[in-house]
């Protein structure tokens, strides 16, 4: 339903109703309303008579829901709300049998996953539209998100899954986001110049404990996906480091229950004299608190030319290839590992190289989290289009141009992997850098032709 009255006040209202058979069939139909309004302030008479200077300014605020029915952590597959039986063989009294058993755990009552949407922004443009303005407020709030239960089926209760999806809580995002542009005309010389960016707030709100897989963690009031790590403090230079050492070290379950020269040194975090899983500390988030983008477009006579950066800020990536790479085992390696530790190499914050890591000196801790922020030129592309005049001496072409272009043409960050700039599989893995494909830097030249 849409209703305009006078260009000036605006007014629309939707609802949908969604139909998954991914659901339960009682659970299976979500209702979804929406509901927009906004006000063109600059079509009221006591503001053109006053302001000249803002030739378009609306107010605008909605609120709507949006359902989804694929979880994060994996792909959905039907009937989860049913029990699947598999077949398979059993050895029972020195007999072979052929055996039906329970593979998963079923869900009668799981449902669609709801996004709350609120949003309050404004539309304004200045100098005769020249300079324009987008600006908005947003509060988005996900209710009954389904994820994979963390939990695992015990071997005895003759299940061979885990516990089943579930709706199982709540994320808050809000923030801002703003768009300005500015287009004008110097003699021959056309250009725009646009400017985007956005600030986030990333607030977890569960119902009931979830996703705690080291070094994710996912707990009330924390942003999505912090980081849950030790902080690492170099490396016990010598068997002297060793002992005068005072800090229990017994509860990271060392080999043979003793420390060697090499291993690495934590922080004792809260000071209770031992390094436990009570001593980890968050160290930020894989969602960034800063986004933001630059596009560039002009044209002078035949030539034109575009260009778009875009970037981000205030995230955190963990280094998945880089600590695997500082394992020394019997893969590749790392560079930076070749300072590892040898007693005539003690001046290093590389642990010593052990097959097998008996005292875990790979485990999750600061030493593979890094700033995940970057600028980068996504893309260009300069372009010349022959004047007409000489394209009227080749009978048949309209119209001809050449151009050049370059795509991930080069960024700027310090990041140690290829590119923070990486897929991500979901909500609960964000920001972890296992391998992915780097992204191809591209250049290509060519010529349209118009017949």
């Amino acid at each position: 339903v849409n209703y305009n009255f006078q260009e000036k006040y605006l007014f629309e209202f939707n609802w949908r109703v969604d139909g998954s058979y991914v659901f339960p069939p009682n659970k299976r139909f979500g209702f979804f309303p929406g509901v927009s309004a906004g006000w063109r302030v600059s079509e009221e008479g006591f503001f053109k008579d006053n302001v000249r200077f803002v030739n378009n300014l609306k107010l605008r605020a909605s609120w709507g829901q949006m359902g989804a029915e694929a979880y994060y952590g994996g792909s959905f597959q039907e009937y989860k709300y049913l029990a699947l039986m598999n077949t398979g063989q059993g050895v029972f009294s020195d007999k072979l049998y052929q055996t039906l058993y329970e593979s998963t755990i079923p869900n009668p009552n799981f449902t669609w996953e709801v996004a709350n949407n609120s949003n309050v922004g404004l539309d304004a443009s200045f100098l005769n539209h020249k300079l324009a303005l987008e600006l908005d407020f947003f509060y988005n709030k996900r209710t009954n998100v389904l994820t994979k239960n963390p939990g695992v089926v015990p071997i005895s209760s003759g299940i061979s899954g885990n516990l089943p999806i579930a709706n199982l809580g709540n994320l808050i995002n809000k923030g801002y986001e703003f768009k300005l542009t500015y287009t004008d005309k110097i003699g021959n010389l056309s250009f725009n110049v646009g400017v985007n960016g956005g600030y986030a707030k990333n607030n977890v709100q569960y119902s009931s404990d979830v996703v705690n897989t080291l070094p994710y963690q996912q707990q009330i009031g924390r942003v999505t996906d912090s980081w849950l790590v030790y902080q690492y403090d170099g490396v016990f230079k010598d068997q002297a480091a060793i002992d005068a050492n005072t800090v229990d070290y017994t509860a990271l379950g060392l080999k043979n229950g003793k420390l060697l020269p090499g291993d690495m040194k934590y922080v004792d975090y809260n000071g209770d004299g031992k390094i436990t899983a009570l001593d980890r500390v968050y160290l930020g988030s894989a969602i960034p608190k800063i986004s933001y983008g630059v596009n560039l477009s002009a044209t002078y006579k035949n030539f034109d030319f575009s260009t778009f950066f875009q970037g981000q800020a205030g995230n955190k990536v963990y280094n998945g290839v880089y600590r695997d790479l500082m394992g020394l085992q019997y893969s590749n390696g790392h560079t930076d590992a070749l300072n590892y530790w040898t007693p005539a190499n003690t001046s290093t914050n590389v642990p010593r190289p052990i097959i097998g890591d008996p005292n875990a000196n790979g485990r999750n801790s600061d030493r593979f989290v890094e700033d995940g922020g970057y600028l980068k030129m996504q893309n260009f592309q300069i372009g010349y289009t022959i004047p007409s005049t000489i394209l009227g001496k080749m009978k048949g072409i309209e119209s001809a141009r050449f151009y050049v272009s370059g795509q991930n043409v080069f960024m700027v960050t310090g990041y140690r992997g290829y590119d923070p700039d990486f897929s991500s599989d979901g909500l609960f893995s964000r920001g972890y850098d296992y391998g992915s494909y780097p992204n191809p830097r591209t250049f290509m030249a060519g010529l349209q032709i118009g017949f």
